[in-house]
């Protein structure tokens, strides 16, 4: 990764490179320092999660159709079921029979490196098809998935702290300097999504492309942020949300507190837990009882 603008960056190399600090990073920083330092230093890089397989092949198939053959790998597990079946007809659980493990096992080594759904059931081809139609049928969401640019990688070095940052929107409609991220959710409603946004700081990660955007100069201003959330269980719904003006102002002030923690346990090679968020020298923090822990009592 180097500063500036990049379109030719392979998405897995750009997760690969840890001496730029993207947005995941920073977040793991938002739950302590510790967190930061453990993700750096101990993560299983061959761990894969396959609800990314699936977000990240519906974000193809809605932005990028002419590369989802090349980039996503659709099994279909019900033939080898089948196949199971007619030659072991007793068998229970073919799930879990020698045979299947082994195929799906060489269909994986074959397509290691695409991203790999189902063509059925949960998760699957079938289910990205359904969403698709349910951002199809509303208007504005189709006006904001055309003439965009998809997903630039963005390199900077913060002013203030000297971190070397990375970014990399889904979405930039250039001409009309929107920045518009998309989201798989099992459920979109406001509700949802509002403790979504806490759980995952997807408040952070929308601030940082914002900020990488105007850091690099691909765009002058960013004059509306958007999720685009679609669900990925019946009834599909595609809603889109904006993350309004002082929204992004109260993310800022958290955005840079949490560069400077971070700057600072680079600094110092001090990566605390919980304990950095004490207000004394000690680390000490106050028992987080709440209000309703607590029964009235009333004597007479």
């Amino acid at each position: 990764m180097t500063k500036g603008i990049h379109k030719d960056i392979d998405i897995d190399d750009y997760h690969a490179d840890l001496d730029w600090l993207s947005s995941t990073l920073l977040r793991k920083a938002s739950a302590s320092t510790r967190h930061l330092w453990y993700y750096l230093n101990t993560e299983d890089e061959d761990e894969r999660k396959f609800h990314f397989d699936f977000g990240n092949a519906f974000e193809i198939s809605l932005l990028d159709q002419s590369r989802f053959g090349k980039a996503v790998a659709i099994y279909d597990d019900s033939e080898i079921i089948e196949k199971i079946s007619t030659e072991r007809p007793n068998i229970v659980g073919f799930g879990l029979t020698k045979e299947y493990k082994a195929w799906k096992k060489q269909f994986y080594s074959e397509n290691e490196s695409k991203y790999i759904i189902n063509k059925t059931g949960k998760e699957s081809y079938e289910t990205i098809e359904a969403m698709l139609d349910s951002c199809y049928r509303d208007s504005v969401i189709q006006s904001m998935i055309k003439g965009i640019e998809y997903q630039y990688s963005l390199g900077w070095i913060d002013d203030e702290t000297g971190l070397q940052l990375k970014t990399r929107p889904d979405i930039c409609k250039l001409n009309k300097n929107v920045v518009v991220d998309v989201k798989t959710s099992l459920n979109g409603s406001p509700d949802s999504f509002g403790r979504d946004i806490g759980k995952y700081k997807l408040h952070i990660q929308a601030i940082m492309q914002i900020d990488g955007v105007l850091k690099t100069g691909l765009m002058p201003s960013v004059d509306a942020y958007f999720w685009l959330v679609v669900e990925k269980n019946p009834p599909y719904n595609a809603t889109l949300y904006e993350f309004t003006e002082w929204q992004q102002e109260e993310s800022m002030d958290e955005y840079r507190f949490l560069l400077k923690t971070v700057k600072e346990a680079k600094e110092k090679n001090l990566w605390t837990g919980y304990s950095g968020f004490a207000d004394n020298k000690y680390g000490i923090l106050p028992a987080p009882i709440k209000p309703w822990t607590f029964k009235n009592y009333s004597y007479d």
